[in-house]
């Protein structure tokens, strides 16, 4: 893959974007995490800018979020846990979605990819709430983490479409 100074600039403001919709509504769990609108992005950018330049955007984003709210202790693992989230979601979906035309088609992919990072999203955390506080007590953010899943999933559907329509990828090849 070769990255441009275009696509660059685009992964620095996704990440930008990744940030901002992380902190703009977030809802503090017992878990010691938050749900938040920033998954949506987070999926938007392994999808628009490829899985790996939208890897790193998304774990970028999401770290630098979770320092400026003051969750410094995830900061590390959320950004290995978000790229790993976009480079899935982006992988499968091109994969999957890859000569497909009809919006039926591509939302069946997309469906898949998030779930798929979705997965991802959860058991990592799952794993990293295991090491700090251990397996029982980090059950109880699997279904927070769900939720901000499906809640991303839900959120980033519209606008992939919206952006399918505009051949936004093609600007950003």
């Amino acid at each position: 893959m070769k990255f441009t100074t275009k696509k660059i600039v685009l992964a620095g403001v996704m990440a930008a974007m990744v940030t901002i919709g992380t902190m703009l509504i977030h809802v503090p769990t017992p878990t010691k995490g938050y749900i938040h609108i920033g998954d949506s992005l987070v999926y938007l950018a392994g999808i628009l800018l490829g899985p790996v330049l939208g890897s790193l955007a998304a774990g970028l984003g999401s770290m630098i979020s979770d320092l400026l709210l003051g969750y410094a202790v995830y900061a590390v693992p959320t950004f290995i846990i978000k790229a790993l989230d976009a480079f899935v979601v982006g992988y499968l979906y091109l994969k999957l979605s890859k000569n497909k035309t009809s919006v039926t088609e591509k939302s069946f992919s997309y469906i898949i990819s998030f779930v798929a990072g979705g997965a991802v999203m959860v058991l990592g955390y799952l794993a990293f709430e295991t090491f700090l506080y251990g397996f029982i007590p980090a059950t109880a953010g699997v279904v927070s983490n769900t939720i901000q899943a499906i809640g991303g999933g839900i959120l980033g559907y519209p606008l992939l479409i919206a952006l399918e329509k505009t051949d936004l990828r093609k600007y950003i090849e």
